[in-house]
């Protein structure tokens, strides 16, 4: 592990303890709700794979279900608070601590989920990661994203959208776990890849404010030829000045390294 992961990776596993609590508290619960809601789409026995995992709470679901799940993060103190919930469960799964641009199974899941891991990296590292993550699941496979919605609504529901997401970016930044960028529009991303969007479900805070997050799910197209693995870049700014971290992330939680970080 380069020396830009070690410093990220450590970061996040000293964020471990707090950070799916935290999560919960900000979303007012809706960031499990936003996850697990995705598990609508899939069938027991099938293959899924989880980028930046973090702490795992949809993986655990997955798991329960009777999913075959593969988590991968690039923090190995949040796999083993996943692995302690899988194991008070009697429930497994396949943890894997490295950098999400090194797993390379193209074409092998029926579904691969980048819950709140898309959000740890600036634009172009962002898509070189979706691209990557595609490249995983089969063709008429899924890919799933939740994160924080892009501003919709009226003009005080946007202004609040984006007033309520940027400080906890904000918070992120200051603990150098992700860049800050733009809040991004995953179904418009998503189409740009060729990706067929089949649903976008919106989630309110306390269930009755604003929009404040979001689940896409997108289908793979089956005449789609195999894509090849996006390029692993050397580094990724991230946070203040000058730290700089390889890229790969999960969750409002992890930062950009490619084997992930969380974010929710």
């Amino acid at each position: 592990m380069v020396t830009s992961e070690r410093k990220l990776s450590r970061n996040y596993d000293r964020a471990a303890w707090f950070y799916e609590t935290s999560s919960h508290i900000y979303s007012t619960g809706q960031i499990k709700v936003a996850k697990v809601s995705q598990l609508r789409f899939l069938q027991p026995g099938q293959r899924v794979l989880y980028l930046g995992v973090g702490a795992g709470e949809d993986a655990l679901e997955a798991a329960r279900m009777g999913l075959q799940v593969t988590c991968i993060d690039i923090s190995q103190g949040m796999l083993q608070r996943l692995q302690r919930k899988l194991d008070r469960a009697g429930l497994t799964a396949e943890l894997i601590c490295c950098n999400a641009f090194d797993h390379c199974r193209y074409n092998h899941y029926d579904a691969v989920a980048t819950n709140f891991f898309l959000n740890c990296f600036k634009r172009p590292m962002m898509q070189e990661m979706m691209k990557h993550a595609i490249s995983l699941v089969k063709p008429g496979g899924r890919f799933f994203v939740a994160d924080v919605s892009p501003p919709q609504g009226s003009l005080p529901a946007r202004a609040f959208n984006l007033a309520y997401s940027k400080w906890a970016m904000a918070l992120f930044w200051a603990m150098r776990l992700v860049p800050w960028h733009e809040n991004y529009d995953y179904a418009a991303e998503l189409r740009q890849q060729g990706m067929t969007v089949d649903d976008v479900s919106d989630f309110r805070l306390a269930k009755v404010g604003p929009i404040m997050f979001q689940s896409v799910a997108a289908t793979k197209p089956v005449e789609v030829p195999a894509t090849q693995a996006a390029r692993r870049p050397h580094v990724l700014d991230v946070a203040p000045s000058s730290a700089a971290v390889t890229a790969a992330v999960d969750g409002p939680g992890q930062a950009p390294t490619a084997g992930g970080p969380t974010h929710a």
